[in-house]
């Protein structure tokens, strides 16, 4: 979309198509005289500050209200696209001094401008809507409203990730439409560039999605250096910061605008700290300029000083640097908005705070009406969704995202693995799939990968439901496979909320007061984990890792009546990646012993660095010996399933390319599990032996 474009063309069409007011209004907003031009179409009013059609690329600013809301009885919505900051159309339009629109008491202007009256920006072409304290009802009417007059879905977008907004954008299946939190370190510099505005002077902001205009020392210290020929636009810069303009109570750094938090904002600092102890130094030597009692030689030493004072107050030095992770990262969360939400820096990220939302489709009685710019590969998901479907079952609504892992720095779309999670009409809950390209185009390696998936869960491995998809991809002009499997639920061991580790009682426990069980039962599912990693034989050359404890096993809890509490309920492996791995498929002890040593040295680093994160909990040895048994038991499982279908195991033969030697790589795993059950008891002294090492290296026992 061409910056802009979409706001010029739709101003050009209401000036055009729209009754124009037969007089224009004059005021002085934020020391400027401002012209606001009228324009009625239909029952709806739109005001257009002069011009500002040629300058949007400063986060024009827009509001949106219902006429009711003003004026008792009224029909239709008012929006108003103005210069500088929302303050320039709100006070105007509630003290009815555009062309009598609304007339709202003073007593009621703060509670109406807070609660009914919809603020955005345009940002890069898009409309970008901000809910602060306005309910999300009102959000969604103004957003419905927009759309009726000529806005498409991927011109609005919400900028802030409220429950009550993400709730119905999910059930629209239109979760795209809201503004997406970074991932990596790049999308957050990009996010605060794109955040970047001015209001009347010179100073650039990062302008937060609930309306704060966040100024950075940087930027401060920028005034602070500029030549004394450009004496005057310092001048301009300081009185936008701190003088009160004609219509207003408050300067920008004293108005408040979002808990606690004021129009303009020096950013790094605690809250409240600027209304302390700089903006009284600013408001001082404003007042000395106004009356001529310093001389520009005066001003700018005395801003050197502001400047210092600044510096020295920010909370961490890392704060005056803007290219610094400390600047990046805080100044992230203050934009989002997230910095409200009290969010601490121990939380771990889910799951479901690693994908972005992608355009699908809206269900609409079972059809789908596909978004602008739902590709191919999305249409052709959708369509294996529809097609699962039973009979008089239909989808009530999907969302489809794109998963990012710490490694996926790929632009948005562009990425290996997506999800969908869909709600039908005959189920209570929703359904996650995840969808994947193969790892290899190599013809036939999409049959290798199921014919691997079923026989391992024939033994007893936890792999869930795997479906091979099929698309042709226009741009490259070739059929693409992929593959579709069911999402399994919980976490990785290393994404595993604290909390979950915690004592339960009458009066709580603390982060230090873990329930010890709960550290053993996902020991020993980590051992269970372990057994099957071990049979599948996963193996990566390329950096000789069995991809064990690197996230590839979930871990469900559930509630247990005996526990009487959550509990590690089971272990999941959500991907086949690497099986059949091991190289060497020789029956010789020499093999086994090669390999049981790798895999357990393996497993051993994983055990003690979870034990590390639990040692106040539990001891190394009885973990050791929890994990351990884990194995053992999943071990005897999968023999026992092997033991009583073993003709139909050692027969199964999937006639598969020869490439891929299925059939000898199955028979050697077979084979090697037997060999595993016969040593257990030497099998659990070798992990001994290795957890108490690694152990020894890394911290004292």
């Amino acid at each position: 979309m061409n910056t802009n474009t979409t706001m010029q063309q739709f101003i050009a069409r209401v000036r055009r198509e729209a009754r124009q007011k037969p007089a224009h209004v004059t005021l002085k907003a934020m020391g400027h005289e401002r012209v606001f031009c009228g324009y009625d179409w239909g029952g709806d009013t739109f005001v257009f500050e002069k011009d500002v059609w040629k300058k949007l690329e400063n986060h024009s600013p827009i509001l949106i209200v219902r006429k009711q809301d003003l004026v008792k009885g009224a029909s239709g919505f008012i929006l108003t696209l103005t210069s500088g900051n929302h303050t320039v159309a709100a006070m105007p339009l509630l003290s009815g001094q555009l062309w009598n629109l609304g007339r709202v008491p003073a007593s009621q202007r703060s509670r109406t401008l807070q609660t009914s009256i919809v603020c955005a920006n345009v940002v890069n072409g898009v409309i970008e809507i901000t809910q602060r304290d306005v309910p999300a009802s009102l959000i969604t009417e103004a957003d419905d409203w927009l759309q009726s007059v000529g806005f498409t879905l991927d011109a609005v977008e919400m900028a802030e990730r409220t429950d009550a907004t993400l709730d119905y954008y999910r059930r629209q299946g239109q979760e795209w439409r809201i503004k997406p939190l970074a991932w990596t370190r790049r999308e957050m510099e990009l996010a605060l560039n794109a955040s970047r505005t001015r209001i009347n002077s010179s100073l650039r902001y990062y302008h937060s999605a609930k309306g704060v205009h966040f100024l950075s020392y940087s930027d401060f210290h920028k005034m602070v250096e500029q030549p004394e020929t450009d004496y005057l636009k310092v001048v301009e810069c300081l009185r936008e910061l701190v003088s009160i303009f004609e219509g207003d109570v408050r300067s920008c750094m004293r108005s408040p605008k979002f808990h606690g938090h004021h129009e303009i904002e020096l950013f790094g600092l605690r809250r409240g700290a600027a209304q302390e102890r700089l903006v009284p130094e600013l408001e001082t030597l404003m007042e000395g300029i106004a009356l001529k009692r310093v001389t520009p030689q005066e001003v700018m030493k005395r801003l050197r000083e502001i400047d210092l004072l600044f510096k020295s107050s920010l909370e961490r030095s890392e704060l005056a640097e803007e290219s610094s992770d400390d600047f990046v990262e805080t100044l992230y969360m203050h934009l989002t908005g997230e910095v409200y939400y009290g969010h601490g820096d121990s939380v771990v990220p889910a799951f479901d705070d690693r994908r972005t939302a992608l355009p699908g489709a809206t269900f609409r009685g079972g059809r789908a009406d596909f978004h602008p710019g739902a590709d191919e590969r999305t249409r052709v998901l959708l369509a294996n969704v529809e097609q699962m479907m039973s009979q008089d079952e239909r989808v009530e609504y999907a969302n489809v995202y794109e998963v990012r892992s710490n490694s996926n720095d790929v632009p948005v779309g562009d990425g290996i693995t997506r999800e969908i999670v869909f709600k039908t009409d005959r189920r209570p809950l929703c359904t996650s799939l995840i969808e994947k390209r193969l790892a290899l185009k190599t013809p036939g390696y999409g049959s290798y990968m199921l014919a691997r998936v079923h026989a391992f869960k024939a033994l007893g491995v936890g792999f869930g439901d795997y479906r091979l998809l099929m698309r042709l991809d226009s741009q490259a002009g070739r059929e693409m496979n992929y593959f579709i499997r069911n999402r399994c639920p919980g976490e990785s061991a290393e994404d595993m909320p604290p909390r979950l580790f915690q004592r339960v009682g009458e009066f709580g426990g603390n982060e230090s007061d873990e329930d010890p069980e709960v550290v053993f039962a996902l020991g020993t599912l980590l051992g269970d984990a372990a057994a099957q990693n071990l049979v599948l034989k996963k193996y990566l050359p390329e950096t000789r890792s069995c991809r064990f404890g690197e996230g590839k096993e979930v871990f469900e809890f559930a509630y247990d009546i005996q526990s009487k509490r959550e509990m590690p309920m089971r272990v999941m492996l959500c991907s086949i990646r690497g099986s059949f791995g091991w190289p060497d498929t020789s029956y010789t002890e020499d093999n086994l012993n090669t390999l049981f040593d790798f895999y357990f040295g393996c497993y051993a680093k994983v055990l003690c660095r979870y034990w590390l994160k639990h040692k106040d909990a539990v001891k190394l040895d009885e973990l050791t010996d929890r994990f351990f048994d884990g194995f053992e038991f999943k071990t005897r499982e999968m023999h026992w399933n092997y033991s009583v279908r073993r003709e139909q195991f050692d027969a199964f033969d999937p006639h598969l390319q020869q490439h891929y030697a299925f059939t000898k790589k199955w028979r050697f795993a077979l084979w090697s599990l037997e060999r595993q059950l016969r040593r257990l008891d030497p099998l659990r002294v070798l992990f001994k032996e290795k957890a108490l090492k690694v152990a020894e290296q890394s911290a004292p026992v």
